[in-house]
């Protein structure tokens, strides 16, 4: 008998995972419970269970509490009836731990600025690739840093990052100052609070030219490729 495809696929952290919901009367747990009796570390927790959710075997069932779907029902029982048919030296397990997938981020902005005058700023990520469709959303935000502009304090812009692309704006406005510049820092959160990878980042410097310049800005677009684990 041979290990189910769409188990060889997962790392052999997550079959432990699974195995041990299949040693429990209940259908849930509590991730430090989890993590204690599995074994795992709190990263390498973060991004089996994530892994787990992402693919559908698992779903949150409260605050940092995971239940089994029905998918990881059927997925337990077959890990369970491998094991049962295969002895343990002709079990094959997967290392990989972590699938990076790619998307872009990309910056447009008036190019040059207005100074003093508001002026939308858009940020865009690119759809999913073919193969590299999401099961589930990814918690991204770009914090955006200005200098010689306005808003002063860091901006944090959220997405819930499907397949699709995803696109918001926001307005800036640009001080009496020579150039602007934009630094957009990328994170990618996981399922626990301090589970949060860098996935990227850029930073542009822009034109400022006085209010009452006649000559119309042009849209200008920066990009960056982001790398994002599921």
């Amino acid at each position: 008998m041979e290990l189910p495809y769409h188990l060889k696929a997962l790392p052999s952290e997550a079959l432990d995972v699974l195995r041990y919901f299949g040693q429990r009367d209940e259908p849930s747990a509590q991730a430090l419970v989890i993590s204690d009796e599995v074994g795992l570390s709190d990263r390498t927790f973060g991004k089996v269970i994530r892994r787990l959710v992402t693919k559908g075997y698992l779903q949150m069932d409260g605050e940092q509490s995971y239940r089994l779907t029905e998918h990881g029902r059927e997925a337990v029982e077959d890990l369970m009836a491998y094991e049962k048919a295969a002895p343990p030296s002709r079990r094959e397990y997967q290392a990989i731990l972590e699938e990076v997938v790619t998307r872009h981020l990309t910056l447009v902005t008036p190019r040059p600025l207005h100074a003093g005058m508001p002026t939308d700023i858009f940020i865009g990520i690119s759809p999913a690739r073919k193969m590299e469709e999401l099961n589930r959303p990814l918690d991204v935000v770009v914090r955006l840093t200005l200098l010689n502009a306005q808003p002063a304090r860091p901006q944090e812009i959220s997405f819930a990052l499907g397949s699709a692309a995803a696109q918001q704006s926001f307005k800036v406005t640009a001080g009496l100052y020579e150039k602007v510049r934009f630094r957009a820092q990328v994170y990618q959160l996981g399922p626990n609070p301090d589970d949060v990878n860098v996935a990227g980042g850029l930073y542009v410097d822009v034109d400022v030219t006085s209010a009452n310049d006649p000559a119309p800005p042009a849209l200008v677009a920066y990009g960056v490729d982001l790398k994002l684990t599921v």
